[in-house]
């Protein structure tokens, strides 16, 4: 059913569990699973075997190993792992593992990731039944994990607290455009240095915080100039530019033309 649906084909989960405390837990595979085997380890302690290479796991740790290879993976004896689980399939699978693990079949993060992933949530839809749309649900869910693996991945050794810090004031400028602000005053919201701040927040979105704010003035700039009939000064003023002209050298850097250039242009 999952393979012929136009909304689960992509991605579908086939099965998903918890297990606490996995005493003499192991699982051994030398054909490999038929689908994509996605383990977080939430507590104590394991192992995997994959591709000729083995790995002890401790909390925190993600396991995400393709189809058709042999691997073998379980629980340690003295401090046995806790763990969740999903295996899953679909067209966008091989591309969400690739992103994930790249050419490797474990991700490291910090202890309290699995927080952020949350599989657990894929089987309390499962547990329900497997109708449409508790598999559409799962599905969903499974895609919300992935994509909070891709971030982490982005974002290496930061918690998820850190993370969402920074979020939260990225948050707080997309509500306050027009106020002033400097990279301490940032930092000192999220609760950390200058430095470590800036590193997770460039991570996070790909521009430094001031630059990342100032394009994001800039494309509300252009909401402004779609949407209204505002002069380009006032547009200016309304998304924090005191200056005209640096209002439109600024627009100019992100948009490569000049805000009246902009309006002029038909869209939509």
């Amino acid at each position: 059913m999952q393979r012929e649906h136009s909304l689960l084909r992509g991605l579908f989960v086939t099965d998903a569990g918890q297990y606490p405390r996995a005493e003499r837990h192991l699982v051994s595979r030398s054909k490999g699973s038929e689908g994509f085997v996605l383990i977080v380890c939430t507590a104590g302690k394991g192992w995997v075997r994959s591709m000729g290479r083995k790995h002890e796991i401790v909390p925190g740790d993600t396991i995400l190993l393709g189809p058709n290879r042999e691997h073998a993976y379980g629980s340690a004896d003295a401090d046995p792992w806790t763990i969740e689980w999903t295996h899953f399939a679909g067209s966008d699978a091989e591309e969400w593992r690739h992103a994930i693990v790249g050419d490797g079949s474990v991700l490291n993060l910090h202890p309290t990731a699995s927080i952020g992933i949350r599989l657990s949530r894929i089987h309390e839809y499962l547990e329900a039944g497997y109708d449409e749309t508790r598999l559409l649900l799962s599905a969903a869910a499974l895609r919300r994990s992935l994509a909070e693996l891709v971030r982490f991945r982005r974002i290496p050794n930061q918690t998820p607290t850190s993370i969402d810090a920074v979020e939260a004031t990225a948050d707080w400028m997309r509500v306050n455009l027009s106020a002033q602000v400097n990279l301490s005053v940032l930092a000192k919201k999220a609760g950390m240095s200058s430095s470590r701040y800036s590193e997770i927040f460039r991570q996070r979105f790909g521009y430094p915080p001031i630059d990342w704010f100032m394009r994001q003035r800039i494309l509300q700039a252009c909401r402004l100039l779609d949407l209204t009939g505002e002069k380009v000064e006032v547009v200016g003023l309304d998304v924090g530019f005191r200056d005209p002209y640096y209002f439109s050298r600024s627009f100019r850097k992100v948009m490569g033309c000049s805000p009246r250039a902009y309006r002029s242009v038909a869209k939509g």
